[in-house]
Order: C-alpha cells, then sequence, then structure tokens
C-alpha cells in the first residue's frame, strides 16, 4: 500500500493520517548534506520504526518522487528539489541573507550559517564555509538550547511560549557545557534578549565555539539568525572581532530588510 493510498484509507480517521504524515516526514528530514544516503534498516534503527514499515515509507516516498532509489539505498528526489525552489519564492530576504553570509565568511574566515526556529527543533538552512573554516555540520533538526543560533531565537519568544515547546522535550546534554535545566535556560535566553547576541560554548561540539545575531525584518520577532562558528582556539583569541563581525552584519542586513538602524 503506497503511502497516498494509505493516507486515503486513513482519511475518515484523522489522527491515523497525522500519524502517517509525521512518519513521512520523521524520514525525509533524516537526509541531510552531512548524511544524504539511507536505507530500511538504518530509517528503521534511527526512528524506532519496524523495518517493513521504514520500507514501505521509503518506497512510498520514491513512488511521489520525493525520493530517490538507488538498489537499496534512497537519496533526496527531484520533488523536494523543486519543492525548495518554490519554497524560496516565499522568503525574498533569503538572497539579501545569502549575500551577507558570503561576506561575513570573506571577513572572518570561519563557517557562517543561517538557521530558523521550526517548533522545538533549529532547521540549518543555509552554510558558507570561509578560507580558514573548519566544516561544521548541523544536523537538519537540532535541539536549540545548546546552539547560540538557537538561544537567539528562543529568546524572541514569550516565556509562556518557550515553557510549552519545551515541556515535552528533555534538555539532553550534547556536551559537558551544554545547558540542562528549565532554569539554566530561562536565565540564559534573559541574557541573550538583553544583550542580543548568544554563544555557544563548546555546547554541540566539543573544541568549536560559535556567535548567532538576529535577522531582523520590518516588525516582528527575527526572521532567522546568522552565526559565526570556530575552533575553539581561534574563537577564544578572537572572541571580541568575531562578536563585532556578526553584530555588524545582522544590522547591516536588518536594516536591508527593513528594520530601522537603532543606537
Amino acid at each position: 500500500m503506497t503511502l497516498y493510498t494509505q493516507m486515503r484509507a486513513a482519511y475518515s480517521g484523522s489522527t491515523s493520517m497525522l500519524s502517517t504524515v509525521a512518519k513521512a516526514f520523521q524520514v525525509l528530514s533524516l537526509f541531510t548534506p552531512s548524511r544524504p544516503v539511507w536505507g530500511a534498516t538504518s530509517v528503521a534503527a534511527e526512528l524506532s520504526l519496524k523495518k517493513s514499515t521504514a520500507h514501505d515509507l521509503l518506497g512510498s516516498l520514491a513512488e511521489l518522487g520525493m525520493l530517490h532509489r538507488q538498489g537499496g539505498q534512497y537519496t533526496a528526489g527531484l520533488k523536494l528539489l523543486s519543492l525548495a525552489r518554490s519554497a524560496e519564492g516565499s522568503f525574498p530576504w533569503l538572497d539579501a541573507t545569502r549575500r551577507e553570509m558570503v561576506t561575513l565568511a570573506a571577513q572572518t574566515g570561519e563557517a557562517i550559517h543561517l538557521s530558523v526556529l521550526q517548533g522545538y527543533r533549529l532547521l540549518d538552512l543555509e552554510e558558507v564555509q570561509g578560507g580558514g573554516a573548519v566544516r561544521v555540520v548541523l544536523e537538519s533538526h537540532m535541539p536549540p538550547h545548546c546552539t547560540a543560533m538557537g538561544k537567539v531565537l528562543l529568546s524572541e519568544l514569550p516565556e509562556s511560549e518557550v515553557a510549552r515547546l519545551t515541556s515535552n522535550y528533555q534538555l539532553r546534554a550534547l556536551t559537558p557545557n551544554s545547558i540542562t535545566t528549565a532554569d539554566e535556560l530561562h536565565g540564559e535566553l534573559a541574557r541573550v534578549a538583553q544583550q542580543g547576541y548568544a554563544y555557544d560554548v563548546e555546547e554541540v561540539y566539543e573544541g568549536v565555539c560559535c556567535i548567532a545575531v538576529p535577522v531582523r525584518g520590518e516588525r516582528g520577532p527575527a526572521l532567522a539568525s546568522i552565526s559565526v562558528s570556530a575552533p575553539a582556539f581561534r574563537f577564544y583569541k578572537h572572541k571580541d572581532e568575531l562578536r563585532s563581525a556578526v553584530l555588524a552584519a545582522g544590522a547591516r542586513l536588518s536594516a536591508t530588510l527593513g528594520r530601522p538602524l537603532t543606537g
């Protein structure tokens, strides 16, 4: 039974239909630049599914063009590329952001990332590598409490919304430096909101640090967060310069997108 058939059959029961769609989305979310190839066995293990269920989901997504089958392995399909290009038209600020990221990468020589918040997951949209950058791989859906970008975006939300988002998720530690309690997170977000930037001090990867600032449009909360990541030894040595560079980039970009400069 294909995914489309399953969805039609489940239409009369919204819970079943949503469950099927959610599983399909979980499968698609596994395909990242750092791990572009998956098979039924690895998908089943990653998502705690029966192998037969993983096999059916992968096959159905391939039939729909969302995935491309290569023997028993799967990669992202051309339909996803088409959807991505269509989505870019809804976010015209992405072009200006890319240009600023290229400038910032050239200025700092480090890795530049653009991220947004989706529920309680950080989605990495874009990456530009500077000439001296060490490759920093962000998985497609990172827990935001560990990352500088996630902290920036969480700090834009009302406390009640942060509490709602975190209530169903454990603040797990990715390194010994990661935030693991709600009180720690609350204090960190208050500091970030006041100062206008956030640090990740070896909280995602040991030996790698990051600083992030918001990207703001004409009004409302941040559209996204832009960041500079660097090896810890370089970050500690050039922390002030990197902070100044990313703050200036964020201010220029926000001005380009319609937010008046202040101060």
